[in-house]
């Protein structure tokens, strides 16, 4: 809880920095002429385009926000923690204390998933209330429904529950929260070079719908 309380705080104070260091994008004028000669995989990987500009609500949430600082703020939140749920008691040596009670292994397993589920759905909750109750100030929500905002950012929890789970599995299966950790992040970072690549290298398309990160960036 303490770090869950720690993160949330950080997430505000990252919302709250945009806020007040960022102008409104309706008052942006030639904010995309910076980006349109990078390559198209990293126009991809920042959801830049035609019809997302920097300038609109839609095209400023997607490319700073939902697609860079969001997910990457609940994967090291979810990935840390989901490596952590076994494998952490295996190293401190406090598992087979545990376990010595009247509980089977699957009861600790299913009790620590669902208390990683839980806490990074309070994490994407708080996300969700912080960017509804900002973007009226800074005129994010002009032309953008609140209810996409709360659905853009319960996928981004979507996604990093996805890496989260493979952190976790490793954990609890070698029971080596670095190895768990780096199963997760490899993961995640991997499918995000992948939906970078598939811009420029068609060989790649048939693999691209398997990365979590295809049905953020791409939906």
């Amino acid at each position: 809880w303490f770090w869950l309380v720690r993160v949330c705080a950080c997430l505000v104070v990252v919302l709250l920095a945009v806020r007040t260091a960022s102008p409104s994008p309706r008052d942006i004028i030639g904010v995309d002429w910076p980006f349109a000669a990078l390559p198209p995989g990293v126009q991809t990987l920042l959801v830049l385009g035609a019809a997302t500009s920097l300038a609109s609500p839609v095209g400023y949430l997607n490319s700073p926000y939902f697609a860079n600082v969001l997910p990457l703020i609940l994967l090291v939140f979810a990935i840390g923690l989901g490596a952590w749920a076994i494998s952490g008691d295996e190293a401190a040596g406090t598992l087979e204390l545990l376990l010595a009670n009247p509980v089977s292994r699957i009861q600790v397993a299913i009790a620590r998933a669902a208390s990683l589920g839980l806490l990074l759905a309070i994490l994407t909750a708080v996300a969700a209330a912080a960017l509804v109750t900002l973007a009226p100030a800074t005129g994010l929500n002009r032309g953008l429904p609140l209810e996409r905002i709360v659905a853009a950012t319960v996928a981004c929890g979507f996604l990093a529950l996805a890496f989260a789970a493979v952190a976790f599995a490793v954990g609890a299966a070698l029971g080596k929260r670095s190895i768990a950790m780096a199963s997760g992040a490899t993961l995640a970072i991997a499918g995000y070079v992948i939906e970078g690549l598939t811009a420029q290298v068609q060989v790649l398309q048939p693999i691209r719908a398997a990365s979590p990160g295809h049905w953020l960036i791409d939906r």
